[in-house]
């Protein structure tokens, strides 16, 4: 059985991303764009920086087809910078602005890139860098602009982990993604009108739901900042604050939500396996819940399901001119109710990987069942997967050992390869694992020989290669990894196997808390980081393993206590250290405790009188009283 979405010609169009912003920029020359702190751009303010950027890029050298590296803190100068290297015809490659430069050098000669855009301090040994403020010097006279883009060109190029230790790189063309964003959004809605949250990294595809609908649309953009887009107390607050209707998150972020958002009409989640109560809590009268499926490879989203309470949740159908099947070990299309690997078509297929000819050939394949022009290339997606009785799918997990952590895919065989070549380990084996309600990256590592390994300095070697999140949050000692009769490693075992020290108790390791901040501290790690030495001289990102979920939980939990009320992300991104957040942790407790007293207090106050009484107690007084302070009894009286 194969599914297909709806087919819509009028979606399959021969454009590019700048014909879709330099289209809106036409339409909504004055409307807001993008949202970034006291910034506020216009679409023809977008446009005005991006045109500049470009004609120094295409002074450079840059020509339609290159690839450019983009390296950047989030913000308007960010994606100022997207829209220029696509103006320019080239097409971006996103970097985390944490990612190792090693790493980063590393995709940027594989994709043949002609350079990077980046802050001053980034530096790449034979390849050249532009900043932001070289872009964009004045330029007397008229800018030059693009010639030769083709909607076969590629718009972006995205390195996922490689099972084999080396990335893979997917160049997605503006053909591709243009299709995506037109058929996407025939679904979603997003608006001219909308006010669209910007909270993931441009390294993240999903962004491109954020990002290029918003363009498309003429919606606009508030930019989060970095440590508000993982704090789930504050988030919710802020969203309601600034009027956003339209977000995208992962199911992960959101249901950390401390508090809702009324004023969202369409929350659209996509990047993990989303849970069934979710569902109840955020698909309400007046909103729209989303749930999408899609690899990098298929141009970010490929199904789409809208949630209802009490519903199954499912990925739903394919989108717009794509199409599904279940395909089965021995190639054929299994019927409905069977379980195989999931197959996509349609035109958001890539082309294959770059420099990767062999694993193109395996994992890209004709169509068995072309419907035109538009989707003769299937994709195997290692899903497993079944079509349910009401003709959704049902998404069953990996038939491999790659997994998603906080949206991002990894390979486990790349972490292994990374520990294989570290002094000292003689075996490796990574797996996905709860831990404390949160799916994290384990790695059980067996010495060779008699040596000891130590997490901290595995961790910190791991760091200088692999991005954050790809680095596990605990370290397991084993004198040997579990394999099958095959020779695999045995990742079953591995998940079932009880972690060292798991206890929830003080451990031997652990530091005496002197303070009563130190000891709410570990007592609120202890379940975040079971069995792991607590020491007031770690950190809680490099030593403990700890990422902004964590941290989010960890503040969570601390401003239960009414004493540490005003911590906030803030203070544990400035202060990572255990003790020097302990020490925090002690000077904002009196603040929280005056906080504590003056509610108590205000509890064995009597209520308020009726507001006609007070209108008109208030009136009397006010005839007898100097003007100042008759201004100030007005506050007490609205």
């Amino acid at each position: 059985m194969i599914l297909h979405g709806p087919y819509r010609a009028d979606l399959l169009r021969a454009e590019t991303l700048p014909d879709i912003l330099e289209a809106t920029i036409r339409r909504h020359p004055a409307a807001i764009a993008i949202h970034w702190q006291d910034q506020i751009l216009t679409y023809d303010m977008l446009g005005q920086r991006a045109d500049l950027a470009a004609h120094h890029l295409i002074q450079a050298g840059v020509r339609p087809g290159q690839v450019v590296g983009l390296c950047l803190p989030r913000g308007a100068e960010l994606l100022a910078m997207q829209a220029a290297i696509a103006k320019a015809g080239a097409a971006w490659l996103p970097f985390e602005s944490d990612t190792p430069p090693d790493r980063m050098r590393d995709c940027l000669l594989d994709a043949g890139a002609q350079g990077l855009i980046a802050g001053g301090d980034v530096r790449l040994d034979g390849l050249e860098t532009w900043t932001p403020w070289q872009l964009s010097d004045p330029v007397e006279g008229p800018l030059r602009a693009r010639e030769g883009l083709l909607p076969t060109h590629p718009a972006y190029v995205i390195y996922t982990s490689g099972s084999t230790g080396k990335p893979k790189g997917v160049a997605i063309s503006h053909a591709s993604i243009c299709h995506f964003l037109r058929s996407e959004n025939e679904v979603l809605g997003v608006r001219h009108g909308d006010k669209v949250y910007q909270g993931f990294s441009v390294a993240f595809d999903m962004s491109f739901e954020e990002i290029w609908i918003s363009y498309l649309a003429g919606a606009a953009l508030w930019v989060a900042p970095k440590m508000l887009t993982t704090d789930p107390e504050a988030l919710p607050l802020a969203l309601a604050r600034e009027g956003v209707t339209v977000l995208h998150a992962v199911p992960t972020l959101l249901a950390l939500f401390a508090h809702d958002v009324p004023g969202l009409r369409i929350v659209n989640l996509g990047g993990e396996a989303c849970p069934d109560f979710l569902a109840r809590r955020w698909a309400t009268p007046g909103r729209r819940l989303f749930n999408t499926y899609g690899p990098t490879e298929t141009t970010v989203s490929a199904s789409l399901a809208e949630l209802f309470p009490g519903e199954p949740v499912t990925i739903g159908a394919p989108l717009p001119n794509y199409g599904m099947l279940i395909r089965g070990e021995d190639g054929s299309v299994l019927p409905q109710g069977q379980v195989g690997e999931l197959c996509i078509t349609g035109p958001g297929v890539a082309d294959g990987y770059l420099g990767r000819p062999e694993l193109t050939a395996e994992k890209f394949l004709a169509n068995p069942r072309p419907g035109g022009d538009h989707d003769t290339r299937m994709y195997r997606s290692g899903d497993l997967a079944r079509i349910d009785d009401a003709g959704r799918i049902v998404c069953l997990g990996r038939s491999d050992d790659q997994v998603k952590v906080r949206g991002f895919r990894v390979e486990l065989g790349e972490i292994e390869a990374a520990l294989y070549r570290q002094p000292g380990v003689g075996a490796a084996a990574v797996v996905l694992r709860d831990l404390a309600g949160i799916e994290q990256l384990v790695a059980f590592v067996a010495p060779e020989g008699d040596v000891r390994l130590d997490a901290h300095a595995l961790r910190s070697a791991l760091a200088a290669d692999l991005p954050a999140y790809m680095i596990p949050a605990r370290f397991e000692s084993t004198a040997e990894v579990p394999r099958l009769t095959s020779g695999k490693i045995d990742r079953k075992a591995l998940k079932a196997r009880e972690l060292e020290a798991a206890a929830g108790g003080p451990g031997a390791e652990d530091d005496a808390p002197a303070t009563p901040g130190a000891q709410a501290l570990f007592e609120a790690l202890r379940p975040l980081f079971p069995g792991q030495p607590l020491r007031l001289a770690s950190d809680f990102f490099r030593d403990l393993g700890g990422h902004s979920l964590l941290a989010a939980r960890l503040v969570s939990s601390l401003r239960k206590h009414p004493r540490y009320a005003a911590l906030t992300m803030h203070e544990l991104y400035q202060h990572p250290e255990l003790g020097a957040l302990a020490t925090r942790m002690d000077v904002l407790a009196p603040a929280g405790t005056q906080a504590e007293t003056q509610a108590e207090a205000s509890a064995d106050i009597p209520p308020a009188p009726p507001r006609w009484r007070r209108w008109t107690c208030g009136m009397a007084q006010l005839a007898a009283l100097p003007l100042l302070i008759g201004v100030r009894m007005l506050i007490w009286l609205t």
